[in-house]
């Protein structure tokens, strides 16, 4: 199934889902839809990045993410405005459900091309790039097939059989420590974020007030990510994020209070989840998408997104084990693994303008 079907498909799911939430009067059957939105949502979010990241070339992607945490902030925003206006949950999964109707506008967007590049026709992919200049430039565009001059993509040995099949990625040994670098990062980044969220001491105000705080505090990290991604490249700006939580992680072990209830730690633990670690999440999607061929891109992102899922599900027993220990261990820890991240991130390709591969052999080079 081609991207744009499997992302219109896996927004419908959650639609439905979302409206069985609502109507239920069985605990265990909301928890299983609860369960089974919150796996649509994931594969939902996964194949978007993927098909909108193939719509943009190297040096406009940072901007397109920036335009994205746009979007999240202000869903954020918007989430704590809903959950003011309705009180009870039934009401909160409607309204949800009414809001996923948005995605849906997805069906007025074409085919990727590079997608369609590999596994359809030259003819397909010049269509929808035609189109996409006569709705950018106009219908006085004057390109035709012959300005474009399109080779299809060399497929790579048993790719008919295999396309987006993991033992691709695991028969190609390079590409495989690439692939491991990256699922380290993914379970760092997400453990570390919700470590973060839940060692912070609870922000004065309403949960609506805190998440429109939080919110909008993202605003200024995506900007200056974005800017960072375009100028000085992904691995770097990585890189800097990375040391980033090192230094919050490293001041959170100091006892020390500024005025009234803010300390040094909590202090930092909002600069560090909301500043660096968030980038960090802006960075490794983009990333992500621009190490992995075409032939297997939404499949790598799904089994990395897997392990963002993994290191959120860990984060609230690591940071209760940490701090049933000892004040330090967290801290400590994180540390530590910012560190590791930092050793892997140093082995890894830089992407910034260069053009997405599109299968492992175009990668060669690179790993």
């Amino acid at each position: 199934m081609d991207e744009k079907k499997t992302l219109l498909l896996s927004v419908v799911i959650s639609i439905f889902l979302a409206i069985g939430q609502t109507f239920t009067s069985s605990y265990p059957l909301f928890l299983v839809l609860r369960t089974l939105s919150g796996v649509s949502s994931v594969a939902y979010m996964s194949i978007h990045i993927t098909y909108r990241d193939e719509f943009f070339p190297s040096t406009k992607r940072p901007v397109c993410y920036f335009l994205g945490l746009l979007f999240k902030a202000a869903g954020l925003m918007l989430l704590a405005a809903v959950y003011e206006a309705f009180t009870t949950w039934r009401a909160l999964n409607g309204a949800c459900a009414v809001l996923l109707l948005v995605p849906l506008l997805v069906v007025f967007v074409p085919e990727s091309p590079h997608w369609l590049l590999l596994n359809s026709t030259t003819e397909a992919t010049t269509d929808v790039l035609i189109k996409m200049a006569r709705f950018n430039l106009g219908p006085k565009h004057g390109l035709t097939a012959e300005h474009f001059q399109l080779k299809k993509a060399k497929p790579v040995e048993g790719a008919e059989s295999e396309s987006g099949n993991v033992m691709m990625i695991i028969r190609n040994r390079a590409f495989l420590i690439i692939t491991l670098k990256f699922f380290f990062h993914w379970f760092v980044t997400s453990m570390l974020y919700y470590a973060f969220y839940y060692a912070l001491d609870a922000l004065s105000g309403s949960v609506s007030t805190n998440f429109m705080i939080m919110g909008a505090l993202e605003l200024p990290m995506a900007a200056v990510t974005a800017i960072m991604m375009d100028k000085i490249g992904r691995r770097k700006t990585l890189l800097i994020n990375l040391l980033l939580v090192m230094t919050c992680c490293g001041l959170s072990l100091l006892k020390v209070t500024l005025a009234g209830d803010w300390t040094i730690k909590r202090v930092a633990s909002i600069v560090g989840s909301k500043w660096g670690v968030a980038a960090m999440f802006m960075i490794v999607y983009l990333y992500t998408n621009e190490v992995m061929p075409t032939s297997i891109r939404s499949t790598g992102l799904h089994m990395c997104s897997i392990c963002a899922r993994i290191g959120a599900f860990v984060a609230p027993y690591f940071v209760k084990a940490c701090n049933d220990s000892s004040y330090y261990l967290l801290n400590s820890l994180s540390l530590v693994l910012c560190g590791l991240a930092v050793l892997l991130t140093l082995g890894l390709p830089e992407t910034k303008d260069k053009t997405l591969k599109a299968n492992l052999d175009d990668g060669d080079d690179d790993v």
